[in-house]
């Protein structure tokens, strides 16, 4: 990423930098999927997805978001994170 799309994503919640990614920063990403965000913060920890970074801000993609949603459906049935990065470690 360039130095210039990173001071565009610093200027708005949600900005399409060069390769036309929409990114949005952590506290978009807790209310779309209705989740605090140390549980994003956990989940990067655990390495079960791993956000881009702008400096030492997260950045996540929809793709991020949409794998957050499967681990959000999966450890709502009652699968550990471990058993979470398995499953999604075969798709």
């Amino acid at each position: 990423m360039t130095k210039e799309d990173a001071a565009l994503l610093e200027k708005s919640k949600a900005q399409k930098p060069a390769d036309g990614k929409t990114l949005f920063g952590i506290r978009e990403v807790a209310m779309m999927l209705d989740v605090h965000q140390q549980t994003l913060r956990n989940w990067e920890k655990k390495r079960v997805v791993v956000p881009l970074r702008v400096g030492s801000r997260r950045v996540y993609t929809m793709d991020h978001i949409e794998l957050c949603k499967k681990i959000k459906e999966f450890s709502g049935k009652g699968v550990p994170l471990k058993g979470i990065k398995e499953i999604i470690g075969r798709i």
